[in-house]
């Protein structure tokens, strides 16, 4: 698969799978005879695999030592394990707030005729009354 329909396939752009392989954040990509970049599906893996990290709130040079420690083999098996548990509770973490916001949202949307209506009406009123003072 050429870099165009990695590109459109991962929603990353050329310019930055270019990077990510510059970089040493995905492995080097196999290259055509003509010199074209050809990935397989485990090079797209790798892409999706940045992917998630970076959405899990990973750095990238957190990124890169997942992957440098992946292209060390077995004796890392451990040191892979730890940074995973790391993002898993990065993850949980961005998981309870999120839900700490969900259920504040859903609380003035149950509760938005009985409570929150007439608070933003008074706050609304308080805040035009002192605007008429202030001229």
């Amino acid at each position: 698969m050429n870099i165009k329909e990695v590109a459109q396939r991962t929603g990353v752009s050329i310019d930055n799978l270019r990077y990510y392989e510059r970089i040493g954040l995905i492995p080097p990509i196999k290259r055509t005879e003509s010199g074209i970049r050809d990935y397989d599906e485990r090079a797209i893996h790798w892409v999706e695999l940045v992917l998630k990290f970076k959405k899990a709130g990973a750095s990238l040079e957190f990124i890169k030592e997942y992957l440098n420690l992946a292209n060390d083999g077995e004796s890392t098996k451990e040191d892979r394990r730890a940074i995973l548990f790391e993002i898993k509770n990065n993850i949980a973490e961005q998981m309870q707030e999120l839900q700490k916001c969900f259920d504040m949202i859903n609380y003035k949307i149950e509760n938005y005729d009985d409570l929150c209506d007439p608070v933003t009406t008074e706050i609304i009123g308080e805040w035009k009354s002192s605007e008429n003072k202030d001229k």
